[in-house]
């Protein structure tokens, strides 16, 4: 998958599951402050994204200071990117 289509993906789950409601996110809005997530559906949208782009949470590292949905879009990108442990 691309980058242009994995950002987009991003920004079409994020939309669609919006405590404030289905709506169009961009990449430069902020989760908690614009788009209504609170710590539950944060985790909601973690999950989801975990599930949707076949991400290994323990391979994840830590969790990064995320706060807007580019944020999450370069996440995504550089988790999809990061060579795995086949063995």
């Amino acid at each position: 998958m691309d980058s242009s289509t994995v950002r987009s993906k991003v920004r079409t789950i994020v939309g669609e599951m919006s405590p404030l409601g289905a709506r169009e996110a961009a990449s430069g809005d902020r989760l908690v402050e614009e788009l209504g997530y609170d710590s539950l559906a944060v985790i909601e949208l973690s999950l989801r994204i975990e599930q949707e782009f076949a991400l290994d949470p323990a391979a994840a590292g830590g969790t990064p200071d995320i706060t807007t949905v580019k944020d999450i879009e370069d996440f995504v990108e550089a988790q999809a990117a990061a060579p795995t442990d086949a063995a």
